[in-house]
């Protein structure tokens, strides 16, 4: 167990992940309706169901940096979700808050437990805060699911990238298509559900969501570029 480089803790501020809350500013949500009434004042969302959606698009950065230093770093948090806090600028208009991490502290992992590890990502910062605003808002856990992946298929295309890893890489989205990664999570693998047969690159050439995540649904704005229905 050991603390990230600061080279390390840059590439995390990427994925909008911080370490430091110098004006002390960083919201904690411990009830599920104080974070539902944060993200409809921020996103203009009229009901809790878009508003969770929008959340998620949000949240989803994190999720992603979880992949992303298990992938290329073989490095798993040690925190829970109760050691995140949220920086947000109130001035920013395109609500993009930091996900501040109150403890750095990180755990190698042998390759022989990777599926277990992807599996941890999954169950503790993916289907738990999943299984809670599904139930509250009603919303969909596909379109929730969807949300993270948009950003993370997005981040493998890129790690695909680096020849010194991509073998490792492609085992690592392999497993996340496995519906045995997704074992007490959900039956059968979301992310095989939004990828069908093509693969990384192939998803990104051009990107298009299964699900729609409601963004349409705010006054003043459009259906998403990726977003499946046409006519909505």
């Amino acid at each position: 167990m050991h603390n990230l480089s600061p080279s390390i803790e840059k590439e995390l501020q990427g994925y909008r992940v911080s370490f430091r809350d110098d004006a002390k500013v960083s919201k904690t949500f411990n009830h599920v309706d104080e974070l539902i009434e944060y993200a409809k004042a921020r996103s203009g969302a009229e009901t809790s169901r878009i508003a969770i959606s929008m959340w998620f698009r949000r949240y989803a950065f994190f999720v992603t940096a979880q992949f992303y230093m298990f992938s290329k770093h073989r490095l798993i948090w040690e925190g829970t979700l109760q050691d995140i806090g949220v920086l947000d600028d109130p001035e920013d208009e395109h609500w993009l808050p930091d996900f501040l991490l109150k403890i750095n502290r990180w755990s190698n992992v042998p390759e022989k437990e990777s599926s277990s590890a992807l599996h941890s990502i999954l169950s503790s910062f993916g289907a738990d805060a999943i299984r809670t605003f599904s139930g509250t808002t009603k919303i969909s856990r596909l379109v929730l699911w969807e949300n993270i992946w948009s950003y993370t298929v997005w981040m493998y295309s890129e790690l695909l990238k680096q020849t010194d890893i991509k073998t490792r890489v492609g085992r690592d989205i392999e497993r996340l298509l496995e519906d045995e990664t997704w074992l007490n999570i959900e039956t059968r693998s979301p992310f095989k559900r939004f990828i069908g047969e093509k693969n990384v690159p192939e998803s990104m050439n051009p990107y298009k969501r299964v699900t729609c995540c409601l963004y349409f649904r705010i006054e003043g704005q459009d259906k998403c570029a990726y977003c499946p229905n046409k006519n909505c």
